[in-house]
């Protein structure tokens, strides 16, 4: 962690000559009377580009209640730097961290790394895959731990079908390298209307299905269904 901080602060020297983007997106639900419901979901992400090189900041916090009793509470980020060894292959590592207490998580510590392929990179389509391991630690909510290493494989699909309209799906799949019977499987498929140059619509459908969950924990599947506003620069 240390390490990764320390490259990520020396990629931000040259910020000056850096090329800066950002994804805002904010989703707001809340309903008062015979019902008082309240759903909070906000995304950000960053990228910092230096000539080959990409430092990566991201981050997500879901909450909800109803009647004045939490029902959902998630929340995650990450710092990851990606090295370009050519116009299609990379390498990386990044630190994670998450808390997800309806999981029966209540702090997840995640390591990453691995190459990066990109078989597609233009600007109307792209289309990569990774390849790589993870350490992940777990202290749970009914005090017990799990250190776990982690085989990860990871594509993601982007296509901007006209000016306004555009759709992403990845896929990530985490077989246990030491324990068969422990593999997670988490995807994504989101749609985009763009509303002027900076601001669009988004919605989609995020599941994440854990072959092994917590102590404790009824269901094997978490599913997320959201309607947000993305602000990107």
């Amino acid at each position: 962690m240390k390490l990764l901080f320390l490259l990520f602060i020396a990629l931000l020297t040259g910020f000056a000559h850096a090329q800066l983007s950002n994804e805002s997106e904010a989703g707001i639900a809340s309903a008062n009377g015979n019902t008082r419901t309240q759903t909070y979901n906000l995304k950000q992400l960053n990228d910092y580009k230096l000539g080959m090189n990409v430092a990566s900041f991201k981050a997500r916090y879901l909450n909800a209640s109803s009647n004045g009793v939490e029902t959902a509470r998630f929340l995650m980020g990450g710092l990851r730097v990606e090295r370009k060894l050519s116009n299609e292959l990379g390498i990386f590592f990044g630190e994670g961290y998450e808390q997800d207490k309806f999981a029966g998580i209540d702090k997840r510590v995640i390591s990453d790394t691995g190459g990066k392929y990109r078989f597609i990179d233009s600007e109307t389509a792209k289309l990569f895959a990774e390849l790589g391991y993870r350490y992940m630690h777990e202290e749970r909510l009914d005090d017990s731990r799990a250190f776990s290493q982690y085989g990860r494989a990871y594509s993601e699909w982007e296509m901007k079908w006209n000016q306004n309209f555009s759709s992403n799906y990845w896929v990530e799949y985490l077989p246990n390298i030491s324990d068969n019977n422990d593999w997670q499987l988490n995807t994504e498929l989101s749609v985009s209307a763009m509303a002027n140059s900076i601001f669009s619509l988004k919605s989609s459908v995020l599941i994440r299905y854990d072959h092994l969950p917590a102590p404790g924990i009824l269901y094997e599947t978490d599913t997320l269904f959201t309607t947000a506003l993305v602000a990107k620069f």
